[in-house]
């Protein structure tokens, strides 16, 4: 999805033609986020969850053989979480054993804001001659 896309999808036709450039940006950047390379362990999954919860989650990686290779790197604490194989991997627990807000929560864990600013939007707004795209 290009900029000028999100944006679209993002904000009224209102705001749009208001060329609000700020107003646009703000509105764009609630909840944008991309992934980051943090990595979490054992323990950032006990405190995230709880002692009970976390340790129920961590039973459960032990115990299936598809997550045999991720137990070194969660005792290692080295789990990239913000990959797309974590990311999947966590949702598998909904809704077995962790609820959508727990999930997210450990998911969380591997993004970062991806904000935008003014600048971009009015570059994505208009074309290299001066006309408006919105």
């Amino acid at each position: 999805m290009t900029l000028l896309e999100e944006i679209q999808s993002k904000c009224t036709p209102e705001l749009i033609a208001s060329r609000d450039h700020q107003a646009i940006a703000d509105a764009v950047n609630v909840g944008r986020t991309r992934p980051s390379d943090t990595e979490i362990g054992n323990g950032t999954i006990l405190e995230v969850l709880g002692l009970v919860l976390g340790n129920q989650v961590l039973d459960v990686v032990k115990a299936t053989p598809d997550y045999k290779y991720v137990i070194p790197l969660l005792e290692q604490g080295r789990l990239k979480i913000g990959s797309t194989v974590a990311q999947s991997a966590v949702q598998a627990f909904v809704p077995a054993i962790l609820t959508q807000a727990q999930a997210d929560s450990i998911k969380s864990l591997g993004t970062t804001p991806n904000p935008i600013s003014e600048f971009d939007v009015r570059c994505a707004l208009y074309a290299e001659d001066g006309t408006f795209l919105g």
